[in-house]
């Protein structure tokens, strides 16, 4: 009788370890993903000068039709904004990838997946 309680007992703690590998490595894999894509960013670097922003503003005003505005009198916040407003304007597709909340293993261990 004395054996069987304490295979059962070992049994019990071998399946709680395998349970606890198995979750911790979903949460591993989970975490990793959201590290790879924690989301949308147009652009990480920013200009190291004045001139630099308005001759990357300018050139992305001119791809696509727009003139840029007198800058002459603009501080250089804001001609920080109206460059990042056009780059997050006409950023294509591929520049913005498309994030699922919910795909891989996730679905199994975060409950906004469920």
């Amino acid at each position: 009788m004395a054996n069987s309680s304490g295979r059962g007992r070992r049994w019990a703690i071998a399946v709680a370890v395998v349970a606890l590998t198995v979750c911790g490595a979903g949460w591993a894999v989970s975490a990793n993903g959201e590290a790879q894509h924690p989301g949308v960013s147009s652009q990480t670097a920013t200009p190291a000068t004045r001139d630099e922003m308005i001759r990357d503003w300018g050139e992305t005003l001119t791809e696509h039709g727009e003139q840029l505005p007198d800058t002459s009198k603009m501080s250089t916040a804001e001609i920080r904004t109206g460059w990042q407003r056009a780059i997050v304007q006409y950023a294509e597709p591929a520049d913005m990838p498309t994030v699922y909340p919910c795909e891989g293993l996730k679905v199994l261990f975060d409950p906004d997946c469920w």
